[in-house]
């Protein structure tokens, strides 16, 4: 583990947590002993599991046990900061489509530009742009106005 503590860090430690493929440090609820916690366990004692900075700093806990290490998390982490980064990017690229055929654009150029046909093109990308995970914050307080077919 970092030790960073970002957002997509953050969030993605909850996700690993609430997952139950790795399993919490002893003190990840209890910040007021430990708030420098890493919150996911790489090392067993017994059936007390501690992150890598709650090891570095234990006392009694563990004494005169062998450790147990546990598969290192970091490599998991990557996979869902990975998996965030595909659906930011499959958003963006949903938009930049949009905003290519508002221009004119033919499905036959978009095709060509992205390396399909327009008729794959035109299947992946007719449907309209939802927006489960916003790009920017501001996109959801910005009302959504009607097309010029249609009435209010």
């Amino acid at each position: 583990m970092t030790g960073r503590d970002d957002t997509a860090t953050t969030a993605g430690v909850k996700a690993l947590l609430t997952s139950g493929v790795v399993t919490a440090c002893l003190y990840a609820q209890r910040p007021q002993d430990r708030p420098c916690c890493e919150a996911v366990g790489v090392v067993r004692y017994g059936p007390t599991t501690l992150c890598a900075d709650c090891d570095r700093r234990r006392s009694a806990v563990g004494k005169g046990m062998a450790p147990v290490r546990l598969p290192d998390p970091s490599a998991l982490l990557e996979v869902i900061a990975a998996q965030h980064a595909c659906r930011h990017a499959d958003i963006a690229l949903r938009h930049a489509v949009s905003s290519a055929r508002r221009a004119g654009q033919p499905w036959s150029a978009i095709g060509a530009v992205l390396g399909t046909t327009r008729q794959a093109a035109q299947q992946r990308f007719n449907e309209p742009v939802v927006a489960t995970d916003p790009l920017t914050p501001d996109q959801h307080a910005q009302p959504a106005s009607p097309g010029p077919n249609r009435r209010r």
